[in-house]
């Protein structure tokens, strides 16, 4: 009757299960087919690579299967710093398309600042700028002031502009911390947070508009 046997080097490294005809219970010496070194121990738990990373290796100590990672911890943290870099430009990249993806949009804030630098001057012989009056004209359902577009524009603007700042925090923090990571696993669960902490971000751009 076939069963399982793990297939263990001398080393007590596993190399996977193999089913074979079970004539004893217990170890048995190496068969017919398989490379020198390598012994059968019957197994009737589960070995599963599933879930496991490229480099994780498994061996046989005390009869327990114990994993462990062949590639240093340090190229987990170099990898994941370059991961959290390109996450970050691709969304603040994303973010300045959205700001200036026409001119009419930067000029309209630099109208908004102007007036705004200004006083916000009023008054038949005032002069409010075209990109300010322009909004004010299209909310007169709504009898918005030249003051009331301006300030609109801006903050707007500035909504872009701190959804950038946060993406530089969320950059610089999970940079840092992949950084003093111990593990291969912190370091996944690092990048895996980032991830999700970018995605909601980039929900924000996506409910962030402009006039």
């Amino acid at each position: 009757m076939s069963k399982q046997f793990l297939m263990v080097q001398d080393d007590n490294l596993i190399l996977g299960t193999s089913m074979e005809e079970d004539p004893n219970d217990g170890p048995i010496l190496p068969q017919a087919g398989h490379e020198p070194g390598v012994r059968l121990l019957r197994f009737d738990g589960e070995f599963s690579r599933a879930g496991r990373r490229d480099s994780e290796v498994a061996h046989l100590v005390d009869e327990l299967i114990v994993w462990s990672d062949t590639k240093p911890t340090e190229t987990y943290r170099t990898e994941a710093i370059g991961a959290i870099d390109a996450a970050g430009e691709a969304l603040r990249l994303a973010v300045i398309s959205k700001m200036t993806q026409t001119p009419e949009y930067v000029r309209a804030e630099q109208h908004a600042r102007e007036y705004r630098a200004a006083g916000y001057p009023e008054g038949d012989d005032a002069y409010v700028p075209p990109g300010v009056a322009s909004w004010a004209m299209a909310k007169w359902r709504a009898g918005w002031s030249a003051r009331q577009a301006a300030d609109d524009i801006l903050a707007t603007a500035d909504r872009w502009y701190a959804l950038l700042d946060d993406i530089r925090a969320l950059r610089l923090a999970n940079k840092e911390d992949a950084r003093h990571a111990t593990t291969a696993s912190e370091v996944a669960s690092i990048v895996a947070d980032m991830k999700a902490d970018m995605q909601a971000l980039a929900l924000q751009m996506n409910t962030t508009t402009t006039e």
